[in-house]
């Protein structure tokens, strides 16, 4: 059994830049981007619901050079930043492609986000619920005494509509104070407004899909 207080924390501010006029003005302040990561994401749960029922959501991703598999957990806001338990391993990318298109079981697996599964809620079918593509734009940029990277999302879903959003990493909670002071700053010069994205890329995924 998986000892939930002994799964990694990822720590992140997402900040919701509500028009694609916000996002060029981001994007033409950092100028030159370092990386662009094309992603697929697909989210897998039992027929009746089961992991999102425990606060669980499941991923398969693929990027440009690799695949994903990610388990995710109910998030806790400490102030601006979204804490959430994950459990992450790579894969190649063909293989992740083949669990997305249904040409592979992703329960037929030996890896750690799977044995969480069956753990958490059984040896249980796993079923394609909903699925999006993600373009990620990586920038370095300076705050305060560190650098961190910048990733701005435009993010395309089944009924048609776009979200532009900036995810941060953190690696402690010591940082979310100026990490958001900076933000703010730079958002303030910008004239973008300063608004935190309250529900996740899956929760917005199905919702366009009529699923929510």
């Amino acid at each position: 059994m998986t000892d939930h207080s002994q799964i990694p924390e990822e720590i992140e501010i997402k900040l919701d830049l509500g028009s694609f006029t916000n996002y060029l003005k981001l994007i033409g302040f950092l100028g030159q981007i370092d990386e662009e990561i094309h992603q697929r994401n697909c989210y897998f749960d039992t027929e009746d619901r089961l992991l999102s029922k425990s606060d669980w959501a499941f991923r398969v991703r693929t990027e440009d050079d690799r695949g994903l598999i990610t388990v995710k957990g109910k998030s806790s806001d400490p102030g601006l930043a979204v804490v959430r338990k994950e459990i992450e391993t790579h894969i190649p990318r063909n293989e992740a492609e083949d669990l997305i298109e249904l040409r592979r079981d992703v329960m037929s697996l030996d890896i750690p986000p799977v044995s969480f599964v069956r753990d958490t809620i059984g040896d249980v079918a796993l079923t394609r619920l909903v699925q999006f593509d993600n373009t990620r734009q990586c920038k370095s940029f300076r705050i305060g005494d560190y650098e961190h990277q910048l990733q701005i999302d435009t993010t395309r879903f089944a009924n048609g509509s776009v979200n532009y959003e900036l995810e941060l990493e953190l690696s402690n909670l010591d940082e979310v104070d100026t990490v958001e002071q900076g933000l703010r700053r730079l958002f303030l010069s910008l004239d973008v407004p300063f608004i935190r994205q309250n529900e996740t890329k899956f929760v917005r995924a199905l919702e366009s899909a009529g699923l929510k």
